[in-house]
């Protein structure tokens, strides 16, 4: 059954460095699937001039080949130590104190697979017409002389291994476009049909515990549950992916075949980078999570090992908290001088020297931090109680209480720094000269983030 067809969209995404490494130098290779060893090396099956198993450290560098005649074509490596492979031409296996047997037989080997309890499962074709996934007897994590095998005869190869946490174990036939799912211990649970032109190969476990199946010829990753629900998410036409990992990241890499690029998508199904191999070939393999948590792929055409690593993300964008302290005034405002005539209409004064025109005052004020200081100017007039509010005379009633009220005469802008601040100020307002009398000027400050202090009032006569 089909839940849903999603075209996989690419959207941005970060970087990567991929290197490659020559998986045999000076000779023809062809390294397929690649496999990590819990020894800290890479494991691959090599059918290229010298076939067998190639080993390769993470620095890049090549270990002694183990020959197979037999052209392996996928490996694996049990916590033992112990390496298994399936060959066209039988099976091979390596013991953890490096004893090598390889064994001829019927069967032409398509795929191998540890389950999470490290038995070992391998499937392929046997003779010219029977499909087969078999499993040690007993069960174990290597080759032992007894097996037991499941076949039909239909004459198709597995393509793809796989099994979840949960004991079932998925067997991808490419040649009939289906996949096979056993249930534990090992036994036959359905048969998933797929539309025809699929071609299923590489499958890795999602970590919810469904199968991810890289579809070569629809160019799609088919998502199928235990259920047997589907659900395809389609690549860019001609991606062909071959081989499918979960990466330590959460997300799934795709040897993207057909384009000669490594994929990225996420669990949701949504393709998220494309990254080209930097041989520029197309042609790619196996792909699989290194003991160095870097993604390492097989790129046979270019006879080279690939490591990728995505590049870092950047530093988090650090948002600062929002600032809710409001500037304060250390202590009073004051004008000084407190009395003082209007600038350049004081009377002048003699001097020895020359005579001058004097006048003026400087507001004097101190922030705890910088900020916008506004000063409203208001000389007091006569008023009378209307309510709570005192208003010119003629707009109450005559027999109200007096009352002083203040009349706004012009504001003056400042830019307070933090600490001591000095401002002159001539006495006049927008270039008029505030007659003589009493004033009062309301300061208030505020902070770049628009914190506003409390009021404070500074008081001020001009003289004639």
């Amino acid at each position: 059954m089909i839940l849903g067809l999603v075209l996989a969209l690419a959207v941005p995404a970060r970087a990567a460095t991929i290197t490659e490494f020559d998986a045999n130098p000076g000779a023809f290779s062809f390294p397929l699937s690649i496999a990590s060893g819990p020894e800290g090396n890479l494991w691959w099956a090599e059918a290229g001039a010298e076939p067998g198993i190639g080993r390769m450290s993470t620095s890049g560098e090549r270990l002694p080949l183990i020959h197979d005649s037999n052209i392996p074509i996928d490996v694996v490596v049990a916590p033992s130590g112990w390496a298994s492979w399936v060959s066209e031409g039988g099976i091979g296996s390596r013991s953890p104190t490096g004893l090598v047997t390889v064994t001829e037989s019927l069967l032409r080997g398509g795929a191998i697979a540890l389950t999470p309890g490290n038995q070992l499962r391998w499937g392929g074709g046997e003779s010219v017409s029977a499909t087969v996934v078999c499993r040690p007897e007993p069960d174990g994590d290597h080759f032992v002389a007894e097996r037991n095998c499941f076949g039909e005869k239909n004459g198709h190869l597995v393509t793809g291994l796989a099994a979840s946490p949960a004991g079932v174990l998925w067997a991808s036939i490419e040649g009939s476009d289906r996949v096979l799912q056993f249930g534990p211990p090992f036994s036959l649970a359905g048969s998933i049909e797929l539309p025809a032109g699929s071609g299923p190969v590489g499958i890795a476990i999602g970590p919810e515990g469904s199968a991810w199946v890289a579809m070569w010829n629809a160019s799609a990753v088919d998502r199928l549950t235990p259920s047997g629900m589907r659900t395809r998410f389609l690549l860019p036409a001609g991606s062909q992916p071959e081989d499918i990992a979960l990466g330590p990241d959460g997300a799934f890499w795709i040897t993207e075949s057909g384009t000669g690029k490594i994929g990225r998508m996420t669990t949701a199904g949504v393709l998220t980078g494309e990254y080209p191999v930097p041989s520029g070939m197309t042609g790619q393999v196996g792909i699989t999570v290194g003991p160095d948590n870097a993604l390492w792929f097989t790129d046979p055409e270019a006879g080279k090992i690939g490591r990728l690593v995505p590049d870092p993300p950047p530093p988090p964008l650090v948002v600062p908290p929002p600032d809710t302290v409001a500037p304060r005034f250390l202590g009073s405002p004051l004008f000084s001088p407190r009395r003082f005539a209007v600038k350049g209409q004081a009377k002048a004064r003699a001097s020895r020297v020359a005579k001058k025109s004097v006048g003026g005052s400087t507001l004097k004020f101190t922030l705890s931090e910088a900020g916008k200081v506004t000063a409203t100017v208001a000389k007091p007039a006569p008023g009378r109680r209307a309510g709570k509010k005192c208003v010119a005379p003629g707009k109450a009633k005559p027999s109200a209480a007096k009352c002083t009220r203040y009349v706004n005469k012009g504001t003056l802008s400042l830019n307070g720094k933090q600490g001591s601040n000095m401002a002159p100020f001539s006495g006049k307002l927008k270039g008029k000269a505030l007659p003589p009398g009493p004033y009062r000027a309301i300061l208030i400050a505020r902070d770049g983030a628009g914190n506003a202090s409390q009021p404070r009032t500074a008081a001020f006569t001009i003289v004639p």
